[in-house]
Order: structure tokens, then C-alpha cells, then sequence
């Protein structure tokens, strides 16, 4: 390998430190837009918040309905339960009195059979009685 004078070995190194003095002017350029993009990266998360912010407020009014829903669900429940237990004893009494009035029924043609095959019922009384009634 040559040896290189005195003279090439100065300006080789004068190209050097000519090509380091842009390099503060250059670093700060970067750190410039570095922060801008930054910058910019914090604006769209800003953005980005602010829109879940915006998302959850919705979602809280949502979440205020669906409540109210599960309310109203509640109410109509709690309706129906009382409906249904209306129902079953309202079939009961009916049904209770159903069967008073079959035995009723029941008797009143046993009483009239005993009527008629007691011979105080002839058949012209049970005619006028009939008539009477119309």
C-alpha cells in the first residue's frame, strides 16, 4: 500500500470535516420531522380518542336502554305471573261451580223423577203446569 503525501492526506481530511459541518444542519432537519410526525401521530390518536369517547358515550346510552328494557321485561313478567295465577284460580271457582250446579241439575231430576213416579204429578197437573209457566 502507498504512502500518501502530506497534501492528499489534508484534503481527503478537509473533505471530510467539510461533509461533517452539514451534519448538525442535517440532524436537526431529521429531529424536525421527527416531531412532526410525531405531531401528526398524536393528532390521529387524539382523533382516534376522541371517537371512543364519542363511542362510548353511545354505548352508555345504549346500555340506559337495554336497562330500561330489562325493566319494562320485568314488569310485563311479573304481569303475567299474576295473570297466570288469576287464570288458575278463576279455572278453579269455575270449575267448582260447574260441579255445584251438575249436582244441582242432578238433583232437580231426581226430583222430578220422584215427582212423577210419586203419583202427585199426573200428567194433566204436569200439562197445566206447562201452560203456566209460559
Amino acid at each position: 500500500m502507498a504512502t500518501r503525501s502530506l497534501e492528499e492526506r489534508v484534503t481527503a481530511l478537509e473533505e471530510t470535516v467539510a461533509g461533517l459541518q452539514n451534519l448538525p444542519n442535517e440532524l436537526a432537519e431529521f429531529r424536525r420531522e421527527t416531531n412532526a410526525r410525531f405531531d401528526q401521530i398524536d393528532g390521529r390518536f387524539a382523533q382516534s380518542d376522541a371517537r371512543f369517547d364519542r363511542m362510548d358515550a353511545r354505548f352508555e346510552q345504549v346500555d340506559a336502554r337495554f336497562d330500561r328494557i330489562d325493566a319494562r321485561f320485568e314488569q310485563v313478567d311479573a304481569r303475567f305471573d299474576r295473570l297466570e295465577q288469576r287464570m288458575v284460580t278463576d279455572k278453579e271457582e269455575l270449575y267448582a261451580h260447574m260441579r255445584m250446579l251438575h249436582e244441582q241439575l242432578i238433583e232437580r231430576i231426581k226430583i222430578g223423577r220422584e215427582v212423577s213416579d210419586g203419583g202427585s204429578g199426573s200428567s194433566a197437573h204436569r200439562q197445566s203446569r206447562r201452560r203456566r209457566k209460559r
